[in-house]
């Protein structure tokens, strides 16, 4: 008998390794099954246990209401043997079958309250009802029965689990056909079942919530072109020299550099005390975006100017403006971080 069992439950755990569940939910919904068993069965009385064993077969229909707890209905049965009363040698052999309602208890979904498990472990009870062909009064017997065991199993996939049960029965001794004495018998059976899960209910998926929109700022308005009305040219009294300086900057600057520049600048702005002189300032497109841009034209365009009243240069005499990077005076985008100082 011993190698018996530690034949089934190396099957059992070979299988249950092998397999790769895929529960999707099981055991978190009520579901319905069917559930066939078989084993063997043998009776806790006098005589060999040798002698005693029996093959057994079960049909169970079953319910799990919830991820703890389910239900089924089933009946069991074929042979049993049972030592004879009067010769100790002979054993008889006699039909009977059970008809049983039984509760279970998933233990593991109780310690771990998960619902999706490649291995479980139940708790059973159940009642029943023995009939039995007694052969040494050649009738039928019909008695109640009370049974307890557990049950280990393993999940193939959503719908079809591989188990081993092993269960003890109490009933009362006229259903192994020995005389009516008043007193009760156990019986064991140790099965292997094979269950087929239906019915579950789909999980709906959690509804996922949408991204709020991104709401794009808008890009800062341009700085106003402020043009000067032109003045009608007096007539030219002397050959004037163009002026056009240009400053450029490197990246997130905006004092000017070479100052020299500037010089060169105050310089023209004296010999013709009479003109004016814009100061236009810009910024790279290609670097940064539209409003730190806008500050940076406008900074070095300012400075600049600074550093011409820092030269004698009157401040009504310049017309400062800042582009930012919405116009780009040249090609080349580096270029375009610069001042550009012209004389009118």
């Amino acid at each position: 008998m011993k190698k018996t069992i530690i034949v089934a439950l190396t099957a059992f755990f070979a299988l249950s390794a092998s397999a790769q569940t895929k529960c999707e939910g099981q055991g978190c919904t009520p579901y319905w099954y069917v559930q066939a068993q078989g084993g063997i069965q043998w009776p806790y009385t006098d005589g060999k246990f040798s002698e005693l064993i029996s093959p057994v077969f079960g049909l169970n229909i079953g319910r799990q209401i919830n991820p703890l707890v389910g239900v089924r209905l089933g009946v069991e049965g074929w042979n049993s043997k049972v030592q004879d009363q009067f010769d100790e040698n002979v054993y008889n052999k006699y039909k009977y079958y059970t008809t049983s309602f039984d509760a279970t208890l998933n233990m593991v979904n109780l310690f771990t309250k998960k619902c999706c498990n490649p291995v479980n472990f139940y708790l059973l009870g159940g009642v029943g009802y023995n009939w039995s062909e007694a052969t040494l009064t050649s009738s039928t017997w019909f008695a109640p029965a009370v049974r307890v065991g557990a049950i280990l199993e393993a999940n193939l996939s959503k719908n079809v689990s591989l188990s081993l049960e092993h269960r003890m029965t109490n009933t009362s001794t006229q259903w192994n056909g020995r005389l009516d004495d008043g007193q009760h018998d156990w019986y064991a059976c140790t099965m292997l079942g094979l269950t087929f899960k239906f019915g579950h209910k789909k999980v709906k998926p959690a509804p996922v919530p949408e991204p709020a929109p991104v709401v794009e700022e808008p890009a800062p308005a341009p700085a106003p072109v402020v043009v000067e009305e032109k003045k009608p040219e007096p007539a030219p009294v002397v050959k004037e020299e163009p002026l056009k300086e240009t400053l450029y900057y490197s990246i997130r600057e905006s004092d000017p550099d070479p100052e020299t520049i500037l010089d060169k600048v105050a310089e023209w702005c004296k010999k013709y005390p009479s003109k004016k002189i814009s100061i236009n300032g810009y910024a790279d497109k290609g670097t940064g975006n539209a409003k730190v841009n806008a500050k940076f034209a406008q900074e070095r365009a300012e400075k600049a100017a600074k550093g011409l009243q820092d030269r004698g240069i009157a401040a009504d005499r310049m017309l400062v403006n800042s582009f930012g990077d919405t116009v780009q005076p040249f090609s080349e985008n580096d270029r375009n971080r610069c001042v550009i100082i012209i004389g009118e």
